[in-house]
């Protein structure tokens, strides 16, 4: 079945047709039908919830008119005769009047201090007993039954802390009926959810009370309720509405859209079929002839047309769509043919270019290449810098020049470019001399690389050689006269300056050999078993007379440092610990450097922590480059190559680990962590 649709348009066309025309009227029926009846219950409770939230708005505002009533007969100086002996006639009347003023089903009462009532506007309970445990204020309001009792303390007018007793209101709920709604298809009322005193009409309904505010809707109604106050907490004001009634409109409007569906789905059919045909025929037509083109590949024929509608638009554009294709089918062909051979030849030149070894190599090569691919023998090369020679122009080569970074010319290939008119011709021969331009950089770059490298290596042999030696023997010389010669204090303290500069320049020495060595990948750890807690008491004993001589308060922890043998190599790495208590001390003129020595289940930590000249965010990256210092005023009076962190992070790369730098900035001191893998 499905299949039949499928392979046929007008069978598409004719459903399509079919439920375009039925979609709206199904889509109206289903929404009347399912939808409307669920918006009719929702605007239903909606409304009901509004109403039920208007009366009890009325409720409110009647009982608390009432609190106020009887707070205001309470503060009357009337009052006052409540002090006389007997029952005072001008009270009872004003009570009278008053229960007569509400025109409600009400009493009026005093109550005295012992709980007898002493007036009221009905005489039948004169001087009867008023229970009194509900009076526990001076005002308030309270439920027995079917009775709302509101009372307020009566104080004399002369004296306000003599209470006199209490005015009660004994209010009967059903005077609440007057603000329920009596219709026939809504009923409401009011009840007790414990007690079930109910106040209006009684309907059978089984309510659960869970919520302050909710709806129920059964078989026959929709029922909403809510909770009335605070002081009413357990009495719920009930709306109930017929949902025959709500419901009857809709009903109706039902049964005349199905009276009428019959109809309206038989004109529907008929239209549809009618118009699937005239709309299909000529497109059968206009797909019988391309199949024709299709099989015969003629390109050249072309269709009749016959009206003057879309579809002889639609003829019309795909008469030329095939006259088009036919010519760009040639077109593209011949392109693309001609595309791979010059791709092809691109990859080739371009793999016989980047073989080359020096710059006539690659010239050579080069112009042999694009002799070969363009067949002309008088192609030559030269390194004058001329725009035309003879009348031919150059495509000139320009290289790089690494030390002004800039580009300058190299020289000049006889290839006329200009005259192609192919813009991809053009780009092909621009690609050719960008990749010998490429090349020629490379070779330069790989021979200026070398040479650096040379040059470097020759440096670092020489000063190794021609410096060290000279040097261990001024420090000899100057450490034989201070120990066996006979020297003034003067003399003593010239030689002792000669050894420390001495020192100073060896050490300067040994740590640009150590870079060169690590550069050059000839520096290895050599790994044993090592207490770790000794290694770095060693380098805290060996600088701590350094920092004794400064007054530095210095502290060493490892109070959490656990398992003290680990693998590594201690030569190296006590020299990293000891290059950052040493940038520590040198740099902190006063206060506090902690050592501290912690793990965790991965890594090592050493943290050397001073209170120094602390160290600028945007300066942290590079303290770790060679040869690199801060400008600071420490500087001026310690002098240093600029490789002491530089050298211990390579170090420290090399034993697995690394070294971070951390500040808040100048003159806030320093915190350098340095972590290595744990090795068991």
């Amino acid at each position: 079945m499905l299949d039949y649709f499928q392979r046929s348009l007008r069978n598409k066309l004719l459903v399509v047709f079919i439920a375009i025309g039925f979609l709206p009227f199904i889509t109206l029926l289903v929404y009347t039908i399912f939808l409307s009846e669920s918006r009719i219950v929702d605007k239903t409770v909606v409304e009901q919830l509004e109403r039920t939230q208007s009366v009890l708005k009325l409720i409110n505002n009647h009982l608390t008119s009432l609190s106020k009533e009887v707070n205001f007969i309470s503060s009357l100086d009337l009052m006052d005769d409540l002090l006389a002996d007997d029952i005072d006639k001008r009270v009872s009347r004003l009570l009278t009047q008053k229960a007569s003023d509400f025109n409600l089903d009400v009493k009026l009462m005093t109550v005295n201090e012992k709980g007898f009532i002493t007036a009221s506007s009905h005489t039948d309970n004169l001087l009867q007993k008023f229970n009194m445990q509900q009076l526990s204020s001076h005002h308030g309001k309270y439920i027995e039954g079917k009775n709302l009792y509101v009372y307020a303390s009566i104080q004399t007018s002369f004296d306000e802390s003599k209470e006199l007793g209490y005015l009660v209101l004994e209010y009967n709920l059903d005077n609440l009926d007057v603000y329920l709604t009596h219709q026939e298809s809504i009923h409401s009322y009011i009840i007790n959810s414990k007690s079930f005193l109910t106040i209006g009409e009684n309907l059978p309904f089984h309510l659960n009370f869970i919520k302050d505010e909710h709806s129920v809707i059964n078989s026959e109604h929709v029922i909403v309720y809510k909770q009335i106050s605070s002081f009413m907490q357990d009495w719920y004001i009930v709306y109930a509405v017929n949902k025959s009634v709500a419901f009857a409109f809709l009903y109706d409007f039902i049964r005349f859209m199905l009276y009428v569906s019959v109809f309206i789905f038989a004109f529907i059919i008929y239209v549809s079929i009618r118009y699937s045909k005239g709309i299909v025929k000529p497109i059968e037509e206009l797909t019988a002839i391309t199949n024709e083109i299709t099989k015969t590949q003629n390109y050249s024929a072309k269709l009749d047309i016959n009206s003057k509608d879309e579809i002889a638009t639609l003829t019309h554009s795909f008469n030329k769509m095939i006259r088009t294709t036919s010519i760009a089918l040639e077109t593209l062909e011949e392109e693309n043919r001609l595309r791979l051979k010059r791709f092809t030849q691109l990859i080739d030149i371009f793999n016989t270019i980047i073989q080359t070894k020096n710059e006539d190599e690659c010239v050579k090569v080069s112009m042999k290449e694009i002799s070969k691919l363009t067949g002309k023998k008088d192609l030559y090369f030269i390194q004058e810098e001329h725009d035309t020679i003879s009348g031919k122009k150059f495509t000139e080569i320009y290289v790089s020049d690494f030390e002004n970074d800039t580009k300058v010319y190299f020289g000049s290939i006889a290839l006329s470019i200009e005259n192609l008119e192919d813009k991809n011709e053009k780009d092909f021969y621009n690609s050719i001399a960008s990749m010998i331009a490429l090349q020629l950089d490379k070779i330069r770059l790989i021979k200026r690389t070398l040479s650096a490298s040379n040059a470097k290596s020759a440096f670092i042999s020489n000063m190794s050689h021609e410096l060290r030696t000279p040097l261990n023997a001024i420090i000899g010389f100057a450490q034989y006269m201070i120990t066996y010669e006979e020297l003034t204090d003067d003399q003593i303290d010239t030689v002792a300056n000669i050894e420390k500069s001495a020192q100073y320049l060896l050490e300067m020495i040994n740590e640009i050999l150590d870079i060169a060595k690590i550069e050059a990948g000839k520096m290895e750890a050599h790994p044993e078993v090592v207490n770790m807690v000794v290694l770095v008491q060693n380098c805290y004993d060996m600088l701590n007379p350094l920092a004794s001589d400064k007054n530095l308060d210095f502290e060493f922890h490892y109070d959490n440092f656990t398992n003290d043998n680990y693998i590594s190599d201690p030569k190296m790495f006590q020299q990293i610990v000891l290059n950052l208590l040493s940038n520590a001390i040198k740099f902190t003129q006063k206060g506090k450097i902690l050592l501290e020595l912690t793990n965790d289940n991965k890594y090592i930590y050493i943290k050397v922590k001073d209170d120094g000249i602390g160290i600028a965010h945007e300066n942290i990256n590079a303290l770790f480059n060679d040869f690199t210092q801060v400008e600071n005023v420490m500087q001026k009076t310690h002098k240093g190559t600029g490789l002491g962190l530089s050298l211990s992070k390579k170090m420290a790369n090399i034993l697995d680990g690394d070294i971070e730098l951390q500040s808040d900035g100048l003159g806030l001191g320093t915190t350098v962590i340095f972590k290595i893998v744990k090795k068991i």
